[in-house]
């Protein structure tokens, strides 16, 4: 490893990729992991990938604003690459929330230790079942191996935001997630209308049962059973979309491809 200018320069500007995307990434960038942990593993990171990408490494500015330059345009594509990513875990997030109000869990919120943000009791299983299923599948390397992708597709100090981000493929990404959401959540939502559909009708045929004191147990059972019984088919959707969207879907929208 020789010290040279070029290699200096290449080293902070994947350095400050990786910070960056830390501060975005799924289940990386949480709040329980130590900040000094965080900059350890950016150091870390670029110490190992620098030297395998020297030929890629671009040559040093001569001038203090190509310097802020390259600086701006790797922290923008840190953090929107982690952000990329992390759209995978709010679509998942979207069906717990969805399946949480249908069962009336979203009546109480309680504080989500990973995002800082008021959510149900509901949401916290989702939160750490897709936990599971991201480390269970090794999502951590999924997030490195992208990381280490984007050294060689968009080399340090080259990424442009107005030519480089696909609008296609963020209308996919969405349209993808939504979809995922659905089919989540989906199970909980056909039984919850049919027990609605059944109270409806119980109400109209027996008006003496109060049915506003009967339906939330009710539904709250009925959504229980739903989702024990539906827990593996959404493991596997969320590993599915986990595996799939998270790291090459993220590639190619940050490309264009």
């Amino acid at each position: 490893m020789e010290l040279s200018p070029a290699f200096t320069y290449g080293l902070l500007l994947v350095m400050i990729r990786t910070s960056t995307m830390l501060v975005t990434s799924p289940l990386l960038s949480h709040r329980g992991i130590p900040a000094m942990t965080k900059v350890g593993f950016a150091v870390f990171f670029s110490l190992v990938l620098v030297p395998l990408e020297q030929d890629n490494l671009p040559a040093p500015p001569v001038q203090l604003g190509g310097l802020v330059d390259a600086v701006l345009r790797e922290s923008l594509f840190g953090l929107m690459l982690g952000l990329a990513m992390n759209m995978v875990f709010l679509g998942l997030q979207m069906a717990s929330r969805i399946v949480g109000v249908q069962m009336g869990f979203g009546l109480g919120g309680v504080i989500d230790p990973i995002t800082g943000n008021d959510g149900g009791a509901l949401e916290q299983f989702y939160m750490l079942l897709v936990t599971l299923v991201f480390f269970s599948i090794q999502g951590h390397y999924l997030v490195i191996t992208a990381l280490s992708e984007t050294v060689r597709a968009v080399p340090p100090g080259t990424f442009d935001p107005f030519h480089a981000i696909s609008s296609g493929e963020v209308g996919a990404l969405a349209a993808g997630l939504m979809v995922t959401a659905v089919r989540i959540a989906l199970p909980v939502m056909a039984a919850l209308f049919l027990v609605d559909l059944g109270m409806g009708l119980v109400a109209r045929t027996v008006p003496q049962v109060q049915v506003l004191f009967v339906a939330m147990p009710v539904k709250v059972a009925v959504g229980m059973v739903v989702l024990m019984v539906s827990l593996p088919a959404s493991a596997h959707l969320m590993e599915g979309v986990i595996g799939n969207s998270m790291a090459g879907t993220s590639m190619r929208l940050l490309r264009g491809a």
